[in-house]
């Protein structure tokens, strides 16, 4: 294989990195508020609740925080963007079936707070935007890596 073809291209690794460090964040406050319930900053009403969504049952799979997932899955996405991390050939397949998972929880969670809980978490629609943001570009990115 040559080189071309194991490269993503140019703007790839840097607005996945951008995009999994905010994703980071995100995760860590949402993971921070978890344990420390008073510490959730959002607005409350009607629709937007987000005490309501991460204390809900649904916060949590098999007694594992849904907070703590999204910081694993990002801490994992950071380590896996960074700029050495593109040269191991291994791991495009594994930013790939994480962007996979991440998607799907994505619509597990989306449904989760319409159809279950009846409300919608701010901080939770952020870390969904970006985790659908960055499997776009992680796809797209494979996707022109494999044309180059």
């Amino acid at each position: 294989m040559s080189s071309n073809t194991t490269r993503a291209p140019g703007w790839v690794p840097l607005t996945s990195l951008v995009l999994s460090l905010a994703g980071l964040a995100v995760s860590t406050y949402l993971t921070v508020t978890h344990f420390r319930r008073g510490a959730l900053l959002c607005a409350e009403g009607e629709v937007i609740d987000c005490g309501t969504v991460t204390t809900s049952e649904q916060s949590e799979l098999l007694g594992i925080p849904v907070a703590v997932l999204g910081l694993a899955f990002f801490a994992f996405l950071v380590v896996a963007t960074l700029p050495f991390a593109w040269r191991v050939e291994a791991l495009h397949w594994a930013r790939l079936a994480a962007a996979g998972v991440g998607v799907l929880f994505v619509v597990y969670l989306v449904a989760a707070e319409f159809l279950l809980i009846g409300k919608v978490c701010l901080w939770c629609t952020a870390v969904h935007v970006i985790t659908l943001a960055l499997a776009g570009v992680l796809v797209t990115g494979a996707l022109r890596r494999s044309s180059l």
